[in-house]
């Protein structure tokens, strides 16, 4: 029986001693509340002991940092949550503006957009809004049944949703609030109010002084394109300074000999291709879609044997890489871009300067190497090289913001594929390729090593749309 108690009271201490340490911070109490391998006991007991001052501006820091970062649990985001609420409001809501559009924590992303509307936060309708906008593949859910669509419903009834965005779209700032403007043009054209805004553009008395609303008008009367997204708009704004006027005069005068339909249906990547076809294949403007989509499979079918496909083994079904492949999906603009990109390939200054890009990119290791493919100031195609944003990767190329500053009026990006001289296998865009073109909307190349003297070259744009181009090979040295 004394035996027996023994185990018992050592057991008893055992747990006791568990207990006590979960319960006890770890040294400094506020270096234990920025620390996310402790168990929430610790943490919990630090800020209780931090309670003594509630408003010392080192915790409550500390608490904003809980309710943001990743690798707190929810009880600890609940506590600092309950304290900031008592102790910090505005603290609180300022760091939600910060960081609630790039949240990455799912979970806690809904319940703070559920508080939001429950506390009848309408001053934070805006970073409602952002955060509506930015996509979020991971939630796997359409626009209508996003937490800040639904925060928003909760504050304003359904109805009145789509009158929220057009009203901070006209009130927020032109210049302190340009992003927020974009991201509820975006919105609305998503949602199903493109009536709206096209009504918005037609009525001249609204925002005459605005330029953000004048540059949309412009777009729209002019070559027709209303930008889908705040990356559209940025675009189409770049295209309307004046550095960029004679390039625009350009576009206008290739855009109104194209057929209506095609007119009609333009995004701001084809620009820089119709002004291209006009100088280089102008009898191309006045063809239909399916005119110019019978003359690249005819022309791409006769590279049937040259033709390199990536490996998407282990990662779903091979895409295909031919015009009939993406027979649905090929717009008139797309085969134009794939006309062009030939037409390029044929001048030898082209080709030699791809080469000698790639031997350069094969010998260095920190990067891939890209740029632009454009067309110089006597209409000549050239190709402009770009240092990476940041180096470390061999298979990967970070695009400046230089270079997207200069690539508005560019007709592709590009960037090579060229780790090793046999590298067909890696022949064609990837996954961070098509993350590229989907969030830019540019139309990409991508050139790959086949052998020492052969290279393959991949057309792509958004939605994994890719056509393999063929092979072109090295000039005799």
């Amino acid at each position: 029986m004394n035996a027996m108690l023994g185990v018992v009271c050592v057991s008893i201490s055992i747990l006791a001693s568990i207990g006590g340490c979960a319960a006890t911070p770890a040294g400094d109490p506020l270096k234990s509340l920025s620390r996310t391998d402790l168990v929430p006991a610790r943490q919990l007991a630090a800020m209780e002991i931090l309670d003594a001052e509630p408003t010392n501006p080192e915790y409550l820091k500390a608490l904003r940092k809980i309710l943001v970062q990743t690798g707190f649990v929810r009880e600890l985001r609940d506590e600092a949550w309950n304290r900031l609420m008592k102790y910090d409001l505005s603290g609180l809501k300022t760091s939600l503006e910060l960081n609630l559009p790039k949240m990455q924590m799912y979970e806690w992303r809904t319940e703070v957009c559920k508080r939001i509307g429950d506390l009848g936060w309408k001053d934070m309708t805006p970073t409602l809004v952002r955060a509506w906008a930015v996509v979020l593949p991971i939630l796997g859910m359409n626009l209508m049944e996003r937490p800040e669509y639904l925060a928003l419903v909760k504050l304003y009834g359904k109805d009145q949703v789509p009158e929220v965005l057009f009203d901070l779209l006209l009130k927020s700032h032109p210049i302190k609030e340009a992003n927020l403007r974009s991201r509820c043009w975006e919105l609305l054209l998503a949602t199903g109010e493109r009536d709206r805004i096209l009504a918005l553009l037609a009525d001249e008395k609204i925002a005459t002084t605005d330029s953000f609303i004048l540059d949309m008008r412009r777009s729209a009367s002019d070559l027709e394109i209303v930008p889908r997204n705040r990356e559209e708009i940025l675009w189409m704004r770049a295209l309307r300074t004046p550095a960029k006027r004679a390039f625009w005069d350009d576009a206008r005068a290739a855009a109104a000999k194209l057929p209506k339909d095609v007119r009609a249906n333009l995004e701001p990547r084809d620009l820089p291709i119709i002004v291209a076809v006009a100088k280089y294949q102008p009898e191309l403007l006045t063809q239909s879609r399916d005119q110019l989509f019978d003359e690249i499979s005819l022309r791409l079918a006769k590279e049937k044997d040259r033709r390199y496909t990536a490996s998407f083994e282990g990662f779903g079904a091979q895409l295909p890489e031919t015009p009939r492949g993406h027979a649905k999906e090929m717009k008139w603009g797309d085969c134009a871009a794939v006309l062009i990109a030939l037409q390029a390939f044929q001048q030898p200054a082209i080709r030699a300067h791809i080469f000698d890009i790639a031997d350069r990119d094969l010998a260095d290791r920190t990067t891939e190497y890209g740029g632009l493919m454009r067309l110089d100031d006597q209409g000549r195609f050239e190709l402009v090289e770009y240092p990476p944003q940041n180096r470390g990767s061999d298979v990967k190329f970070e695009a400046s913001n230089a270079m997207f500053d200069q690539g508005y009026d560019a007709l592709f990006h590009f960037h090579n594929h060229a780790q090793a001289y046999d590298n067909q296998r890696y022949a064609g865009p990837h996954f961070g390729d098509f993350n590229y073109s989907d969030a830019t909307g540019v139309n990409g190349l991508v050139f790959t090593f086949i052998d020492r003297s052969t290279i393959n070259a991949d057309f792509y744009r958004r939605g994994q749309v890719v056509i393999d181009l063929g092979t072109f090979t090295r000039s005799e040295e």
